[in-house]
């Protein structure tokens, strides 16, 4: 009934006009590709943005845009800035839109990069947006395949001066790679939250903050699903990233699991959370100085991107580390790490970049790998609807990915992933990510074409997979189609 009610409201609002003061928000909710955008302008030098927090806010980058000459321009910046001027405009016409979405899949995608095609074997999705003075909303309506129904990409925001108060769900990504984030990433569906953040990324006028140069501010307060070990659990989201120097990019990340049925989730164990008390949570009540634990499962961190120019061209250097678990308050002690490079040839971004989350529990005090991602309390672990809500490729995971991003200059665009992955090499607590075996071997190839046509967004992909398994090779394929349309 829920479902049916709000796909009258949807079609209702297909047929209102509203003449708003502010239009959507975040730049590349639609269409991610604007954040591949995004990051070009800044890392050619054309604009200054903390860019590594997806999505960021479209206020202040009009400004940006306008004080930029084309004309001396290489061709990708200057797609880039084409594209995003274009959009730019669209958002200060103050319209209202709406998008079909149709996605068909001959099986389920399993590894999930930024800006994959599909997310199920298929999907249909009714999207509207509109805007109401400083109020900016978007109702979506999933209809998936297996009957799942979901109000996915949904929210209500409010802009106040320079923040941003929303409620709803949409899709995010933290740090500065290209394909996974080891904190948060588009790898699982998104997080319904309460959210207080910065309404723009550029450079703040104040004197007391300009130093800090662009910068972006989110804390969030979220609530996980109820088929998990915990139902409902709680989720509380940070992330910052500034620019304090020239092609310099800092960025801090900490996630805490606290609450949920059977849990205190009051203000007195939210504070313990929030100021890291070492509590006793055993049944009894009665704990040595030895098993005393924090409140929560956390998760804390800090990724670093530097772009300099090599031959004329951008060179960026990247890395994320991301802990969790810790001895005493701050020494995080289990680790994970992200390395990678990325640079310019022709109208193609390329990257290389890899990543390793079979991490030591207890600071390598033992040889159990089984701990990244996993806690004793949460057993479901940092996961949300079966997926890691970081990695892609979830724990005790070693990964290599190299990838490129092609733009034609009508508009299309393609992407090209190479991966190798070495997946639960210890055979013990087997990952979610695996499916016929504890342990595997993987090579694949996967990628994308998408094109606009009219008022069509066309988008034609697939998979081929090489699966070393102790019981032998397999070679598996996948092809899908997605399609949108605006109306």
């Amino acid at each position: 009934m829920r479902i049916r009610a709000l796909a009258v409201i949807l079609a209702s609002l297909s047929f209102i006009h509203y003449q708003p003061v502010n239009a959507s928000p975040w730049v590349g909710t639609v269409d991610k590709q604007l954040h591949f955008d995004m990051q070009t302008l800044v890392e050619w030098g054309y604009i200054e943005l903390a860019v590594t927090t997806y999505p960021i806010p479209w206020k202040g980058i009009s400004e940006q845009l306008t004080g930029i000459d084309p004309s001396t321009m290489p061709s990708l910046p200057r797609m880039a800035y084409t594209r995003l001027l274009h959009y730019s405009k669209l958002q200060s016409q103050r319209t209202a839109l709406q998008f079909a979405t149709i996605e068909g899949a001959t099986d389920d995608v399993r590894f999930r990069s930024f800006d994959d095609g599909v997310e199920n074997k298929g999907k249909i999705s009714l999207s509207s947006e509109f805007y109401i003075g400083r109020v900016s909303a978007q109702l979506t309506l999933n209809y998936a395949s297996g009957g799942e129904k979901n109000l996915d990409n949904s929210f209500i925001a409010y802009q106040l001066g320079d923040w941003n108060i929303r409620l709803g769900s949409i899709e995010q990504f933290w740090g500065p790679a290209q394909s996974s984030s080891l904190i948060m990433s588009t790898n699982t569906r998104p997080i319904k939250a309460f959210a207080f953040s910065r309404s723009r990324s550029t450079r703040s006028s104040s004197p007391w903050l300009s130093w800090m140069g662009p910068w972006y501010f989110t804390t969030q307060l979220g609530q996980l699903e109820s088929d998990r070990a915990i139902p409902n659990a709680k989720l509380f989201l940070n992330r910052a990233n500034v620019r304090p120097i020239k092609g310099l990019e800092l960025g801090f990340s900490w996630a805490a699991m606290w609450g949920g049925e059977g849990r205190p989730e009051d203000l007195d164990s939210f504070i313990e959370v929030i100021t890291f008390e070492s509590v006793c949570l055993r049944e009894d009540g009665i704990c040595t100085d030895a098993q005393l634990s924090k409140r929560g499962n956390h998760l804390a961190g800090f990724d670093l991107t530097y772009s300099f120019d090599l031959f004329e061209r951008p060179m960026t250097v990247y890395a994320q580390r991301i802990g969790e678990d810790s001895a005493g308050t701050f020494n995080i002690t289990d680790n994970a790490n992200l390395f990678g490079v990325s640079t310019y040839i022709g109208n193609a971004k390329i990257f290389l970049e890899t990543s390793d989350t079979n991490i030591n529990c207890d600071g390598g005090a033992t040889d159990n790998l089984d701990c990244y991602y996993e806690n004793g309390t949460y057993e479901t672990g940092y996961r949300a609807y079966g997926r890691s809500i970081g990695s892609t490729f979830d724990s005790d995971a070693k990964q290599f990915t190299l990838g490129t991003n092609y733009r034609f200059d009508e508009g299309a665009v393609a992407e090209l992933f190479l991966r190798y992955a070495e997946l639960n090499r210890d055979e013990s607590r087997p990952s979610p990510v695996l499916t016929d075996s504890n342990t595997e071997d993987l090579l694949e190839l996967s990628g994308f074409y998408r094109m606009p046509y009219n008022k069509w967004l066309v988008t034609a992909g697939g998979t081929i997979s090489q699966r070393d398994l102790p019981e032998g090779n397999e070679t598996d394929g996948l092809l899908y189609l997605k399609a949108q349309y605006a109306f």
